[in-house]
């Protein structure tokens, strides 16, 4: 069986689109958050305010919200990262796939392009019936 920490891989991946995208024209109902339920669970709460107010940010473009949370994300404290729930279809995913994904997703080196970029080269790599399993990425090629 995989550790969860294999499994948060894709699922970071996936906040920062959930995360970038408006949930709710206008904003989530007063008392809602914008960070979907069971992430929001797992943050500190410090992290938690640091994305909600990316979110809520209109002055930032839909790619400026995913750089933003993709810096926040990838800098989280392993055991954080550990205890985000994997996106649906990920754990079918085979396991160099997940191992690969996780490994992409924790470098540190690469900025929020360089990270796209190399999710999608193993993504595209997938035979159709794993593709099927992922939400699809935000951009379709690389955003400038």
């Amino acid at each position: 069986m995989m550790s969860s920490t294999t499994f948060s891989i894709l699922a970071l991946a996936v906040i920062g689109v959930v995360l970038a995208r408006p949930q709710f024209p206008g904003g989530p109902p007063p008392g809602m958050s914008a960070v979907p339920p069971p992430i929001a669970a797992v943050l500190p709460p410090e992290t938690l305010s640091r994305l909600e107010a990316i979110h809520a940010d209109s002055s930032l473009s839909e790619l400026e919200k995913h750089k933003a949370i993709d810096e926040i994300m990838v800098n989280l404290p392993e055991e954080v990262h550990d205890r985000i729930p994997p996106p649906p279809g990920f754990a079918q995913l085979p396991a160099e796939v997940q191992a690969q994904l996780k490994s992409i997703h924790r470098d540190k080196s690469l900025d929020f392009q360089q990270r796209q970029s190399a999710i999608r080269g193993v993504l595209d790599n997938l035979a159709p019936e794993y593709k099927r399993l992922l939400p699809p990425l935000p951009f379709p090629q690389h955003p400038q």
